[in-house]
């Protein structure tokens, strides 16, 4: 880029043209001729560049002059936009400051002005010359500002002439009247260059959208969303931002590509993307970028949040190198766009990866699966079964309390929150066991929790300390935890006995809580029985619970712990807090009412039965929603 240097200064030449021996200008004989083609080249479109070059003509030859010139205003200098033919090779590659030569003084002082003989001499121009113009060689310079409609300078249109000319007050009425009408046109030009502009703005943006529409996953999409974001407004950063189960903003994707899953911690840009309803005030934008690319980080700054509803997903931005004026709106656009397109992303990749857990679960659930396709999922779900896990089955307890073939209809009745319930249960178990896979099912939830270091009772523990009081409707929740579990073929067995120790695991406390299967002692052993089976130990001692039923008494849970004990009468006494007195009475109204003869009976048989009908009758027993004296000691 050529620049001219320069200084102000003020040259005259007094005395007449006669007496100074100049060459009057040619007069203009009919300026509303030239005038008129003058308009009919502005009226012929809106292409500025052609206006000026067909405006050369007219104006050259109206004035006799050798050269015309074109300038406009860029920034703080003045850029040649049109020129004579012999100098259309420098349009766009001459500057001259404003304030210097001629040209930059009548557009720094807003008028017009005129060097009528050697124009080298004159301090305007002596030292703000161009031989790429062939100043040199012009006697006589003439200049006039253009004014926009606003009455700022944009420009301005300069003659030259080899001769030394006589510019006459009509020849700057002239160049004054060609001014106002390119004023006119470069009006017309830049609102026909803005619309254009906004014509292409929206094409680019529909056809943008329709890409982010098209893309098959989370990722694609991000990539196009910032990648296109950057070409279509021409930005010099595009950085998308997708907040985490915290509320962090997290860094899923950039252009230029960079490194993405930076989280930025600390509430202050939580607290702004909470605030976000529409756009950013530019205060608003500017603390945003200090926050995201630092204080020192330059250009201009805008951010629209990316919400789907109520639901804020999170904050793109860019970084532009220049003000445009629809930069904002084409920002928040697309980012509609692709909160519509990654809210249905995540809802696909939530169902599917519910899908794979629900599949994966089956899989373990089943004896018979095949170990490869199970192992295959657990890969795909970041799952390493070959490490040991426990398996959790969590439960609300009304529906332990009935029969199985009534619990569903009874569940629909009480319209109990379980969703919202399971949902918070799940959260706790993920934040506290990373890792965990969870299957929230309709009435259950499955949870695989990787065990922590050392023994299972370390993980156990922990589970128990962890908050289960929540109530779904009147019921609370039962946690049953497997024993440990490791490799695809074990999970089967896990399965049933987390299911085992939420179930049972409440009826021998009398109140929910947390459970292991190793918590049922004995109760383990008859879990699996027929309940069909029938023989004379059991009808024996269905007349025992019938007994009790009428009485109000407990016998059979007298004689189950007297079995327990092996027939110790004293450990039997300490162990149900009575007189031995009292448990030898007892022992005989058992006779008395079941025919049972602990003398005499295979007490193997006796006390497997006595586990058997115990854990029927315990079934078939309402659950209390609260927590007995002793059992919440023990499990708190």
């Amino acid at each position: 880029m050529v620049r001219a240097a320069g200084h102000e200064a003020t040259q005259s030449h007094e005395g007449s043209s006669e007496e100074r021996g100049l060459t009057a200008v040619r007069r203009i004989t009919d300026e509303r001729a030239y005038l008129y083609q003058i308009i009919q080249t502005i009226g012929s479109g809106p292409d500025l560049d052609a206006i000026l070059r067909g405006v050369i003509h007219p104006v050259t030859e109206a004035t006799a002059c050798h050269a015309c010139f074109v300038y406009f205003v860029k920034e703080n200098a003045l850029e040649l936009r049109a020129a004579s033919p012999m100098y259309a090779h420098l349009e766009g590659r001459v500057e001259i400051p404003i304030g210097e030569g001629l040209t930059g003084w009548a557009v720094r002082g807003r008028r017009s002005a005129f060097i009528s003989e050697r124009a080298l001499e004159d301090p305007r121009v002596r030292r703000a010359y161009f031989p790429e113009l062939g100043d040199e060689h012009y006697q006589s310079i003439a200049t006039v500002p253009v004014f926009a409609r606003s009455g700022d300078v944009i420009g301005a249109i300069t003659l030259h002439a080899e001769a030394p000319h006589e510019f006459a007050r009509a020849d700057l009425d002239f160049l004054e009247h060609t001014a106002s009408l390119i004023a006119g046109a470069v009006d017309n030009a830049r609102i026909f260059e803005e619309a254009k502009a906004r014509v292409d703005l929206l094409s680019d943006l529909s056809r943008l959208s329709q890409k982010i529409a098209s893309l098959s996953g989370t990722e694609e999409v991000l990539v196009a969303v910032t990648e296109g974001t950057a070409g279509l407004l021409d930005a010099e950063t595009c950085d998308l931002y997708l907040v985490d189960a915290d509320d962090r903003p997290v860094l899923r994707a950039a252009s230029p590509r960079r490194s993405a899953d930076r989280t930025f911690e600390g509430p202050h840009l939580g607290s702004e993307l909470a605030s976000a309803e529409a756009s950013f005030s530019p205060e608003e934008s500017r603390r945003l970028a200090t926050i995201l690319w630092g204080a020192d980080s330059d250009g201009i700054a805008l951010f629209a949040p990316i919400v789907a509803g109520d639901e804020r997903l999170g904050l793109l931005g860019i970084r532009l190198r220049e003000p445009s004026p629809d930069a904002q709106t084409a920002l928040l656009a697309i980012a509609a766009h692709a909160a519509v397109a990654i809210k249905q992303h995540q809802v696909i990749d939530s169902l599917t990866e519910k899908n794979l857990l629900r599949d994966f679960f089956q899989a373990l659930t089943r004896a018979d699966a095949d170990p490869d396709a199970a192992a295959a999922l657990a890969r795909r779900l970041g799952c390493d079964v070959e490490e040991p896990h426990l398996v959790l089955s969590i439960v609300p307890t009304p529906l332990l309390s009935r029969p199985a073939r009534t619990r569903s209809s009874a569940w629909q009745a009480e319209r109990t929150p379980w969703r919202d319930v399971a949902g918070r249960a799940a959260s706790r178990i993920v934040t506290r066991f990373p890792h965990t896979l969870v299957d929230q099912r309709e009435r259950s939830i499955w949870a695989l929790v990787p065990m922590l270091d050392g023994p299972s009772e370390t993980t156990v523990n922990v589970l128990r300390d962890m908050r289960w009081g929540e109530r779904v409707g009147d019921a609370l929740l039962a946690v049953g935890v497997s024993d440990p579990c490791r490799g695809v073929a074990s999970f089967a067995r896990g399965f049933m006995e987390a299911e085992s120790a939420a179930e049972v695991g409440t009826l021998i406390r009398g109140a929910p809580g947390v459970a292991t299967y190793e918590d049922l002692g004995p109760y383990r052993y008859v879990l699996s029985t027929d309940e069909g089976l029938r023989d004379g130990h059991q009808e024996r001692l269905q007349r025992l619970v019938d007994y009790d039923q009428r009485r109000g008494t407990a016998l059979l849970d007298t004689l189950e712990g007297y079995l327990d004990h092996r027939g110790s009468v004293v450990a039997t006494s300490r162990a149900l807090y009575i007189h031995p007195n009292t448990l030898r009475q007892r022992l005989d109204r058992i006779e008395r009412a079941s025919g049972i003869d602990t003398d005499r009976d295979d007490w193997l048989s006796l006390a497997v039965a006595t586990k058997i009908v115990k854990l029927r009758t315990m079934r078939q027993r309402p659950v209390s929603t609260g927590h007995t004296r002793d059992e919440g000691r023990r499990h708190g």
